[in-house]
């Protein structure tokens, strides 16, 4: 790794990686339905998960399985072999199968009704709540099956299932604050409160799957050490940038056209701990908050509009902009401090991606 100050990321670079990794996709398809059918499946069972796995697989941004290719491409440069360029594309989509099954979870719990601009999965005729439930798990199983199958022979296999499974648990958890904690009837007891609840959610649910896990992974095939001081910085950036990511999609959730986003937003009606609530809570009146109560969690439009009409007495799209300026110049100036060129060309190209993501 390069001691360098220049945090200007290759452009080209990025877009490279990005395209391989599309370009891989069909490999990839062929290697997870290789490992169903080494189980006793019907060729009906087999066509159902191939399926599954295509169609919730395909119209993300690839940000994460991105961040995976372009992470080891940028340290080992020109010595990115073929060899490290399979292992960086499989665990690229290892990662984006990760971020598959959470979402099929994620669509379930939420009761949302579009995602990437289709159907929810568990909303198709021919799949339904019960199969759904059944293939997230099935999603999650096959990521480690193929890991095992194609790290067999890696000293690394340990270490990088190990990875996945920590990051998976503080996740999982992370989604269980999202949807259990804040429930909870002491929310809107205390400004402290909600924004405490909401930096926990920004933190496990989404800012170590989305950013540490892929660029640990690069950095771990790689070669880096263990003991490299840059992961400690990586995780420090990594939470901040699942900060901003967090509060874009809640953002997004109550502000944006759901043809332009691709899902319907559904946080109001779910009562979820978003940064519009945790920040409404801190600045808005007890008459204001009381609004919110009587609103919020209720399916009914009329409900989610009040809601909404609350948010924007308090300016909150304007806070939202002054409050995402201020989060990208901290994580800039971290950025900035890390003196290894190529992590921090990484995390460079995934501030500027999120800072202009439209959905």
């Amino acid at each position: 790794m390069t001691d360098n100050n220049d945090t200007s990321p290759s452009a080209e670079l990025i877009a490279s990686c990005n395209d391989r990794l599309t370009r891989f996709l069909p490999s990839f398809l062929e290697i997870a339905t290789n490992v169903i059918k080494a189980h006793d499946v019907s060729e009906k069972d087999l066509e159902y998960y191939s399926h599954a796995i295509q169609y919730n697989l395909q119209g993300g941004k690839l940000i994460r399985g991105t961040l995976v290719v372009s992470t080891a491409r940028s340290i080992l440069g020109e010595g990115m072999t073929e060899h490290y360029w399979h292992q960086a594309l499989v665990l690229g989509w290892c990662v984006e199968l990760l971020q598959t099954a959470f979402l099929v979870a994620d669509d379930i719990m939420d009761k949302s009704v579009m995602r990437r601009s289709n159907i929810c999965w568990y909303m198709l005729p021919t799949v339904g709540v019960s199969n759904a439930v059944n293939d997230t798990m099935f999603l999650n199983t096959l990521l480690h099956r193929i890991l095992s199958d194609q790290f067999n022979e890696s000293s690394q296999l340990i270490t990088l299932m190990n990875l996945f499974t920590e990051v998976s648990m503080i996740t999982i958890l992370g989604q269980h604050m999202d949807t259990y904690d804040a429930m909870d009837a002491t929310l809107f007891d205390t400004p402290t409160e909600a924004t405490s609840l909401y930096y926990r959610i920004c933190k496990n649910k989404t800012s170590y799957y989305t950013f540490f896990l892929p660029i640990k992974l690069g950095m771990i095939i790689s070669g880096i050490d263990p003991g490299n001081i840059n992961y400690s910085k990586l995780e420090s950036v990594s939470s901040l940038l699942g900060h901003l990511f967090q509060a874009q999609d809640d953002y997004m959730d109550c502000y944006v056209d759901p043809g332009c986003s691709g899902k319907e937003g559904t946080d109001i009606q779910t009562r979820k701990c978003t940064w519009l609530l945790a920040t409404a809570i801190h600045v808005g009146s007890k008459s204001q908050l009381q609004t919110i109560k009587e609103n919020i969690g209720k399916d009914d439009a009329s409900n989610v509009e009040a809601v909404k009409r609350v948010y924007n007495d308090l300016r909150l799209p304007h806070l939202f902009k002054v409050y995402t300026q201020d989060l990208k110049c901290n994580i800039q100036r971290q950025i900035n401090d890390i003196k290894c060129r190529e992590l921090a060309a990484v995390l460079q190209w995934s501030l500027d991606t999120i800072m202009n993501r439209k959905k």
